[in-house]
């Protein structure tokens, strides 16, 4: 994950930038596989029914408790769709009383006043609702007429209820031409976050609705010079994030490059401290089976399961070969990953990408937007890529630096 708006913030603007951002251990729950849609990218593989082995009320109680243990600052709780579990809120309750901050991810379309009530009362901190285009484009993308509609209803009626709320894109062949929109109704309805996820899998049937590496490279384009363009108008408290795909930094530190070269390099330290890829290290998932996995998209890796050893036991032992060597830094990458300058900014990206297209763990990610050239130990900061995409895009002016 990439904070763009906040990065950018604390490498301009160090002076106005206060307080610690807590780091620490962020799991993501897939409490539920039902889903009350059929979306063609669902990593969940959600369906309409669900399963009748999920985790009981009782038993994920129990996981919140060993997850204080562990010392997870962030749960995640998502599906499947997680409101369709009748202990949500519960559960959210539970764990913020545990001092474990929780987040709500949702396709919104069954958030209704009472449901507003419930999240306010659970103290859920964030809720991040899935919009993937703009009426009918979306609807499509979510396998349901209406999902448009009923999303952006849930949207207005946490914000207008003082929830924190943001827009969640998933970017893919279908719903990138609507980027540009998704930025104009985030900005029209006066929202806080908007998160971009690059498109993860870990499954060949599914990767034909990637992105190819050049269409990813024009959209970031696009999203480096929105999220300047707020913070140089002052609109500091929209915050651009985008996720699953590591070469996001990498490219932010070269675009900066051709602007300011001393700004550049306290990006490069913010990033190498970050590491970029955290799963398996302060990343990990837990399925609706309480099966315990890297991240949520290496679901062929699995660590144990919750039911049969405490998540703390798991995650502090992993025999996963894969998960050993990211955790020691010690990463055979192949092919451009094992020859990349910037390996320790991104930490080798998508692991799930590059499985699911090499049948190699160590294998690149194919889903990686810089070119060879970029990579190399010998690029010239004098071809770096520019700010400037389109007209009316200037960059960063230096007046502002």
């Amino acid at each position: 994950m990439l904070r763009i708006s906040k990065i950018l913030q604390k490498t301009y603007h160090p002076a106005q930038t206060k307080g610690h951002v807590k780091s620490g251990m962020v799991v993501i729950w897939n409490l539920t596989n039902r889903c009350n849609l059929a979306c063609p990218h669902c990593y969940a593989h959600a369906t309409s029914k669900g399963s009748a082995h999920e985790l009981s009320t009782r038993e994920a109680k129990k996981v919140i408790d060993d997850l204080v243990r562990q010392k997870v600052l962030v749960l995640i709780l998502s599906g499947g769709e997680p409101i369709l579990r009748k202990d949500l809120y519960e559960l959210a309750t539970y764990a913020k009383e545990k001092g474990i901050t929780c987040a709500l991810s949702t396709n919104g379309t069954l958030i209704n006043e009472l449901h507003v009530r419930k999240i306010l009362k659970s103290g859920i901190r964030y809720v991040g609702i899935s919009i993937d285009g703009i009426g009918e484009t979306h609807d499509r993308f979510r396998g349901k007429q209406g999902a448009y509609v009923a999303s952006l209803k849930a949207i207005r009626l946490c914000r207008d209820a003082g929830i924190k709320v943001g827009l969640r894109l998933s970017l893919t062949a279908y719903t990138a031409p609507a980027l540009p929109q998704i930025f104009d109704l985030f900005e029209k309805e006066n929202l806080v976050k908007l998160y971009l996820s690059h498109m993860n899998y870990s499954d060949k049937a599914v990767k034909h609705v990637a992105l190819k590496p050049v269409k990813i490279r024009e959209n970031m384009r696009f999203v480096i010079h929105k999220a300047t363009e707020y913070l140089n108008d002052g609109s500091s408290s929209r915050e651009i994030v985008t996720g699953n795909n590591d070469a996001d930094g990498p490219f932010l530190y070269l675009s900066m490059q051709r602007q300011n070269i001393d700004n550049a390099k306290s990006l490069y330290k913010r990033l190498s401290m970050a590491g970029g890829n955290s799963s398996g290290v302060r990343l990990a998932n837990i399925d609706s089976l309480g099966e315990v996995h890297p991240d949520p998209f290496c679901r062929n890796i699995t660590l144990g399961n919750v039911n049969q050893k405490p998540f703390s036991e798991i995650w502090s032992s992993p025999k996963h070969p894969l998960v050993v060597s990211l955790r020691e830094r010690k990463t055979p990458f192949n092919g451009r990953c094992g020859s990349c300058r910037f390996i320790d900014l991104c930490g080798g990206n998508s692991r799930a990408r590059a499985f699911a297209h090499y049948d190699d763990w160590w294998g690149p990610d194919p889903m990686c937007y810089l070119r060879d050239d970029e990579i190399s130990i010998n690029f010239s900061r004098s071809n770096a890529p520019a700010l400037e995409c389109f007209p009316g895009c200037s960059g960063i002016p230096e007046s502002r630096i």
